[in-house]
């Protein structure tokens, strides 16, 4: 038996540019990566929300795999739009737009079975909702994400979901942002972080460098799995959450100890995620091979 993951955040369509090419009304959003990752380990919930028409191809995209969408809520707006271009030059998103619709009048709710699985993750979205999921979760083990534009607008608030989560993952920017250390600092500020509230350990996304896990003054870094093609970054952070939690999950595990195996399988995530435009890679076989790992005191 594996612990079962809920999941909260945005469901979108996305109107991505990279240097591959271009792709409109792509499905996407937060909740959506991190359920087709998560979905690989254990049984997922998920809650957002998508125009009352969209439902259905929704449902056909995600229907086949265990995830349930008795929270993915019916809407008389029209789906959140994202539009963005990837710089892969800096790996940032150069241009971004969004048009929030159904999202912004969205109020979070968890059903029942949502509510009492034992690890959730709330996407990148207003910390305000992510504080109103929080509050109806009865999870053992939580995850959280945030923006720079969210950290920047609500700092405080953030800082109350970093403190309610177990986890954080965030960006050096995002860290940055979040505890005003620079970014070539982001070990220290990552380990600053650790202790308050239940927060015990931050994963530091760093795109085609892998990530880290710091926690517990250690930080461990793993490199990025290697992809034949980086074709679209969108959703990447997501699924490498998704791995993570659902590691723990279906191991059954929230200890440190345990962090390492839950790393690389959400570095393998993310790299299904970017070879492809879209969701396809995760739809497909995943990735194999263990990503390398250092181990370093967070006094380095």
């Amino acid at each position: 038996m594996a612990w079962q993951l809920a999941v909260a955040g945005t469901v979108t369509l996305d109107d991505v540019t990279t240097p591959a090419g271009r792709r409109r009304d792509q499905r996407g959003g937060s909740a959506v990566y991190f359920a087709l990752a998560a979905s690989r380990f254990a049984p997922v919930y998920l809650a957002g929300t998508v125009e009352s028409g969209d439902g259905a191809e929704v449902r056909a995209l995600l229907g086949s795999l265990p995830i349930d969408l008795e929270g993915l809520e019916s809407s008389a707006l029209p789906t959140f739009r994202w539009r963005a271009v990837h710089d892969f030059e800096r790996w940032v998103t150069a241009d971004e737009e969004t048009e929030e619709g159904a999202y912004g009048a969205w109020r979070p709710r968890l059903s029942p079975a949502a509510a009492a699985a034992e690890v959730l993750f709330v996407g990148s979205m207003r910390p305000g909702l992510q504080l109103a999921i929080l509050g109806q979760s009865q999870a053992r083990f939580i995850g959280a994400d945030s923006m720079t534009v969210f950290i920047g607008a609500d700092g405080d608030e953030v800082r109350r979901v970093a403190e309610s989560a177990d986890i954080l993952f965030l960006n050096r920017a995002e860290l940055s942002a979040l505890t005003g250390a620079g970014e070539d600092r982001w070990q220290r500020a990552a380990l600053s972080l650790c202790g308050r509230g239940r927060l015990r350990a931050v994963v530091v996304k760093a795109g085609p460098l892998g990530a880290a896990c710091v926690s517990a003054g250690d930080v461990l870094e793993m490199e990025a799995h290697p992809v034949r093609q980086v074709v679209d970054p969108t959703g990447a952070g997501d699924a490498l959450a998704g791995g993570f939690l659902g590691a723990c999950a279906r191991a059954e595990r929230d200890d440190e100890g345990f962090f390492p195996e839950a790393l690389g399988a959400g570095i393998r995530c993310a790299a299904d995620a970017i070879g492809t435009f879209g969701t396809a890679g995760l739809l497909s076989a995943p990735a194999g091979a263990q990503p390398q790992q250092v181990v370093r005191s967070a006094d380095q």
